[in-house]
């Protein structure tokens, strides 16, 4: 869901919306999305589906963006991070 239609069904402009959520999660919207995005795919990951696929099924534009996320959040590969225990 964009933030704009987040906040127009809250009757918020998007800027308090923004404005709250970052007060009262630490967050912006867009650095949660990005997080609940990676969390979804570590868990694909995990569970053994192909980084490709993954890529794709989280909405990530290819999966060279899938491995940055990967290396930003979890400090290593998508193969790294797949075989972790």
């Amino acid at each position: 869901m964009r933030v704009a239609d987040l906040a127009a069904s809250c009757g918020w402009s998007r800027k308090r919306l923004w404005s709250r959520f970052t007060a009262q999660t630490g967050l912006t919207p867009k650095r949660a999305a990005m997080l609940v995005r990676f969390d979804r795919a570590a868990r694909a990951l995990r569970a053994g589906a192909d980084a490709s696929d993954v890529a794709s099924a989280c909405g990530y534009a290819d999966q060279s963006h899938l491995h940055r996320d990967v290396a930003a959040f979890a400090a290593c590969t998508p193969a790294a991070l797949a075989a972790l225990p």
